[in-house]
């Protein structure tokens, strides 16, 4: 049973066991969120939020007024590679006494349903702040898809069909169970679970003397330590009991564990319990049966397992760049309204010319799978349709044709916030920082400061709205821009922003001919917008 064994990952731990063994995953947890894991197609994965989503928005609200118990937030995941939804939902309000004095709570509920290459991943948690959706989308950016058997070469933590990859947010929490059967073995279960950021008061072999304490003479005389005291396995320090039971149906069965306290707030020394049980009747309430594994045979299947043990040793973590280009048609490709779109993207109708307009844009973002839409051109008003608000509109007796120019994984999302420009280029600035020496890639500067360097600068601050902008040489250095989620300031017709100093950090140099371009449209570098338009070669 042990010549041939195979490695599982279970959590940030490596185990051995038999080959021919059946095994799963259950419990899955990080940070408070519990991980769901389905195989399934992106269709089914889409059908199945939908009506996820659709039932959450017919809650009705609850009698009481401080309970909501409908949808609150829907968006979609803004991760490269991946699709999904974030559902907010059932506000729930509540107080409690704090050294005399009133403390109001607030809770809502979070799920977060994402897919990626076949797989569905479902982060939940059913008492969480408003915040936790972003906690849960910064934890998927982490996510990697693996095989069921799959070792990963980087650290993290693993889960069925996935592995969070490290650097992962800051958390204390992460929680798995490791289960195993052996065909033709029905009575015969073991299972392994990792506990980080738990806490045992009393170890194994204190609870075992306590239990031992109360039972009674006929109890204790069923009962055979095979084995009890300290084992440490790996490095792992723990404890071990090893004990045959003779059932009052005259069966004999046996019961094995290992327990390691682990470490406080270490995830790498999480709390380790194996457990090993024959004889087990596999149905449910039935009286216990005879091990199907002779005593040497547990024993040996238990030794095996158990030395096993170990912290998984790991490469440096996969480096964060930016997502390879999809896979697909390439730029440049042909579709004919009606035809089911073979890439999502940005694509532009071929339709329409000067003064005549397309409805939704000449440029529309299609996700793959959707039909082809069919254009309806708007030629220009005249006079007399202006003053009536008339506008005419064609559409082709032909399939219009539409042309792949953009393969973003995502649509643009409009923002109703306007960030914080940066200041002018003032003159002597400009002659300074052109004579000053060029700043190196990942620079930092904070508010206030002048740009050393014409280029794309990324914002310090984790939540800012800003993200990575591009700022002229010679100009100051904007504040950073935070949109204050509804119900701080109470509902407003638009969104409530602040603006406050953060650092920004230079990712690319612009070269000197943009600079050059930037320096005959001074206007649009003082108001803050994009530069001329630089060809690719320029900007690699």
């Amino acid at each position: 049973m042990t010549e041939q064994m195979k490695t599982v990952c279970v959590g940030r731990y490596l185990v051995d066991v038999p080959s021919e063994a059946e095994t799963s995953l259950s419990g899955e947890m990080i940070s408070g969120f519990s991980i769901d894991t389905v195989e399934e197609s992106e269709a089914a994965f889409r059908a199945r939020v939908n009506t996820r989503e659709s039932a959450i928005a017919a809650q009705e609200n609850d009698a009481d007024p401080a309970r909501a118990g409908g949808m609150i937030a829907a968006r979609d995941l803004r991760i490269a590679g991946m699709i999904g939804r974030a559902l907010e939902y059932g506000r729930d309000r509540t107080y409690g006494f704090e050294g005399g004095r009133r403390v109001d709570v607030e809770w809502v509920s979070v799920e977060v349903h994402a897919h990626l290459e076949g797989v569905s991943f479902t982060l939940s948690k059913k008492v969480a702040n408003e915040g936790d959706t972003r906690l849960a989308e910064a934890l998927l950016t982490r996510l990697h898809v693996r095989g069921s058997d799959d070792i990963p070469a980087f650290p993290g933590f693993c889960v069925w069909r996935g592995v969070f990859a490290e650097p992962l947010p800051e958390h204390t929490n992460e929680h798995v169970v490791f289960h195993l059967g052996l065909p033709g073995h029905p009575d015969m279960g073991l299972a392994l679970s990792s506990v980080a950021g738990g806490h045992v008061d009393d170890g194994l072999l204190e609870r075992v003397a306590l239990a031992d304490a109360e039972a009674s003479a006929d109890e204790m005389l069923r009962v055979t330590k095979l084995r009890s005291g300290k084992r440490n396995i790996n490095g792992i320090e723990g404890e071990e009991v090893l004990e045959r039971v003779r059932e009052l149906n005259f069966t004999t069965g046996y019961g094995f564990m290992w327990e390691a306290g682990g470490g406080a707030d270490d995830l790498l020394q999480p709390h380790l319990l194996l457990n090993m049980e024959t004889g087990t009747n596999p149905r449910p309430g039935g009286k216990p049966v005879d091990s199907s594994l002779h005593e040497d045979a547990v024993l040996a299947l238990w030794d095996s397992i158990s030395s096993s043990i170990r912290l998984r040793k790991s490469g440096p973590a996969p480096a964060a760049e930016p997502p390879p280009e999809p896979p697909g048609p390439a730029l440049g490709a042909l579709a004919s309204a009606g035809d089911v779109c073979p890439q999502s993207g940005w694509w532009k109708c071929r339709e329409g010319g000067p003064g005549v307009d397309v409805q939704g844009g000449a440029v529309q973002w299609i996700r793959k799978g959707d039909r082809m839409p069919q254009a309806l051109l708007l030629p220009r008003q005249t006079l007399w349709q202006k003053l009536r608000g008339l506008q005419p509109s064609i559409e082709p007796s032909r399939p219009t044709m539409w042309r792949l120019v953009d393969k973003r994984l995502r649509p643009r999302t409009p923002t109703l916030v306007t960030l914080a420009p940066p200041g002018p280029v003032g003159a002597a600035l400009e002659d300074d920082a052109v004579h000053a020496p060029a700043a190196a890639l990942g620079a930092n500067v904070r508010t206030g400061e002048v740009c050393p360097a014409s280029g794309w600068w990324r914002c310090g601050e984790t939540h800012a709205l800003d993200g990575t902008r591009w700022f002229p040489r010679g100009s100051t250095l904007p504040a950073a821009t935070f949109q204050i989620p509804v119900g701080v300031f109470g509902r407003s017709a638009g969104p409530e922003v602040i603006q406050r100093r953060s650092t920004w950090q230079l990712m690319r140099l612009a070269e000197a001919e943009c600079a050059a371009l930037l320096a005959d449209s001074g206007q649009e570098a003082q108001d803050g917008m994009a530069p001329p338009p630089v060809g690719p070669s320029r900007l690699a």
